[in-house]
């Protein structure tokens, strides 16, 4: 008998533990957490414009980034590729209720699916901020073609 109320007492004791361990959990902060891109993941509460799409074809994943412009608008970009790792559509997500600027929304148009020379989207200043932060970022040494990619686009985010 003695043994019995000391385990339930002990299971009481566990599960009020438990339940004030759950109850103190704090939401992540999705601009740190998203400072980097993220796979199949989404920040919460937030609706995404698309930029471009290329295909109707459901994308197999996806990656979200957070970042902000040289005015300090921040918003989140996301990038659907497709089975074979190809981009196929581009979003953004505003931080706020404040909406990014239309310069920006063009220079993010132009990061994944932009004309073939980078020099005819952007101009010089950014084109050199694009170059520095590859060489920064080392992202052409990247082991496979999603980690250039990936890269590739976080440095034309950066610098729209």
């Amino acid at each position: 008998m003695k043994n019995n109320f000391l385990i339930a007492l002990a299971f009481l004791l566990l599960g009020f533990t438990l339940s004030k361990a759950n109850s103190n959990y704090t939401d992540r902060d999705d601009k740190e957490y998203f400072s980097s891109f993220r796979k199949n993941e989404e920040p919460k509460h937030k609706k995404f414009n698309i930029l471009n799409k290329k295909s109707e074809v459901a994308g197999e994943n996806f990656y979200v980034i957070y970042k902000e412009n040289s005015l300090g608008e921040g918003f989140y970009f996301k990038i659907v590729l497709d089975k074979n790792e190809k981009p196929i559509a581009t979003y953004y997500a505003n931080e706020s209720d404040n909406k990014i600027s239309d310069s920006t929304i063009k220079n993010l148009q132009k990061v994944i699916f932009g004309p073939e020379k980078a020099t005819d989207a952007i101009g010089e200043t950014t084109t050199q901020c694009v170059t520095k932060c590859h060489r920064a970022n080392g992202c052409y040494s990247k082991p496979t073609s999603t980690g250039v990619l990936l890269c590739s686009a976080e440095c034309g985010i950066e610098c729209a």
